[in-house]
């Protein structure tokens, strides 16, 4: 195991309608199954478009309740950043990241103006070199980190300022990356099939997580594969490309899901108390009574808090890729 891939082991490790109130959104209700689909997928026209709405929310103004925040991409990391110690290590772990993709989805849909199709990073096509990859050319996600701080060079997101550090505080840097072919080789087909063997989610969750019980996990191999931000367990959604690394990893629950529908629209388990240690998560009034979990271990009543972004769901309520909160299908 590399270097990397070991901190981000470590730092992982350790560290009635649901949306009637936000209706006014033209995307809040489910009326069409929405397709996501690889990168490579996509359009050229869709590529830029999708560019082009991430850099729509890095340069229009923050609205949310930090006052701290300067754009509305500080907004969206916010969530991920406050709770690191309440959606890592624990069985809210999967539902989290894939209400984090909608809210993400519904941004650049409703207030950026995408109409293409949601991407996500098909990680299998990269095994044997990840620079080479379709992601990094320059009109895209830019490339590789170059320099004492590994900050990125080319690309349209190279002058963009992060500002988020561990501890909540603002801290203005750099996107940065350090490539590493090897530690994505573990998210290879046969860890993959390794996952979908586990018959309940209360183990398989930690297969997909990676860290626990000595499993480097697709989830952990991808983000030390990007390294850099990405190599953050609390920063990492500040590098726009964390979004189709999620949507990999949801993409491979979604089909451990639906090997033995319906009864994995409700399985749901593994711990809920906050990561030892860590500064942030779990001590706010959204934070208390674990999520309304009414005990340590995480229960389909679990709410997913999203920094008033968009209204507190539960884990129930994206169980189902094709219901109301998500409404999407994967190819």
């Amino acid at each position: 195991m590399t270097p990397i891939l070991q901190s981000v082991v470590i730092c992982l490790t350790a560290t009635s309608t649901v949306f009637a109130a936000a209706a006014e959104r033209k995307s809040s209700v489910c009326n069409d199954i929405k397709r996501r689909v690889p990168w490579q997928k996509l359009t050229r026209e869709e590529k830029l478009s999708y560019i082009q709405a991430d850099l729509c929310l890095m340069n229009s103004p923050a609205k949310g309740n930090n006052p701290s925040a300067v754009t509305r991409w500080d907004d969206l990391q916010w969530p991920h950043v406050v709770q690191t110690a309440t959606v890592h290590g624990v069985g809210a772990f999967l539902p989290f990241h894939r209400y984090l993709l909608t809210a993400h989805e519904r941004l650049i849909k409703d207030e950026c103006g995408y109409t293409g199709r949601m991407p996500y990073w098909d990680e299998l096509r990269d095994l044997a070199n990840v620079s080479a990859s379709d992601l990094w050319k320059d009109d895209y996600f830019g490339g590789d980190g170059t320099g004492p701080d590994g900050c990125i060079e080319t690309g349209p997101f190279r002058n963009l300022t992060l500002r988020w550090v561990r501890d909540g505080s603002v801290e203005d840097h750099c996107l940065s990356r350090q490539f590493s072919t090897p530690d994505l080789q573990m998210t290879n087909q046969s860890n993959i099939d390794q996952c979908n063997a586990i018959q309940n989610y209360t183990d398989a969750w930690l297969c997909w997580f990676g860290g626990p019980h000595g499993s480097v996990g697709p989830h952990a191999a991808g983000h030390a594969a990007v390294g850099g931000v990405m190599g953050d367990a609390t920063l990492s959604p500040g590098d726009p490309v964390f979004y189709l690394h999620h949507g990999w990893l949801d993409k491979l629950w979604w089909e451990w899901q639906k090997r033995d529908l319906p009864k994995r629209y409700t399985d749901m388990g593994g711990p809920n108390l906050p990561i030892a240690g860590s500064v942030l998560g779990g001590q706010g009034p959204e934070f208390t009574a674990y999520f309304g979990d009414n005990g340590n271990v995480t229960t389909l009543n679990h709410r997913l808090y999203m920094a008033e972004l968009y209204p507190n769901v539960t884990i129930r309520d994206v169980m189902d890729l094709h219901g109301d909160v998500v409404c999407s299908e994967y190819e």
